[in-house]
């Protein structure tokens, strides 16, 4: 399953990393649930190296923050699964996250859910 999205920014970075020097590694994502989901910042040409994972391209902002363009997950042979693929050719500026805390693929479709669902306003009292 791949989806483009509306962008989606990263959250605050986690601080253990941060304080390590490995801030520009690791970046949250917060789903419409309130989870925050950890991705590792990765070389484009090592996609194709990573299984059963799920894969965000994002681009920096000048606040430092990640905007997510595209999600998708990875099956077991690492392949995008339903079918769609990953970009033949990355721009330079892109940079691909890994999430590999999601066991199963339907803990994966749960988290990309999670991260595609735009949250609907509450309806205004009359």
């Amino acid at each position: 399953m791949a989806a483009v999205i509306p962008p989606i920014l990263s959250d605050r970075p986690p601080q253990v990393p941060q304080r390590a020097g490995l801030g520009g590694r690791f970046h949250y994502f917060r789903g419409c649930s309130g989870n925050r989901y950890l991705f590792s910042s990765v070389p484009a040409e090592t996609l194709a190296d990573y299984r059963s994972a799920v894969v965000i391209l994002a681009e920096s902002t000048r606040s430092g923050r990640l905007v997510a363009h595209s999600i998708t997950s990875l099956d077991a042979e690492g392949r995008p699964t339903g079918g769609d693929a990953l970009p033949p050719a990355i721009a330079v500026d892109t940079i691909c996250l890994v999430h590999f805390l999601a066991g199963s693929e339907s803990d994966r479709s749960r988290l990309i859910a999670d991260l595609t669902t735009v949250p609907t306003p509450l309806p205004l009292a009359a």
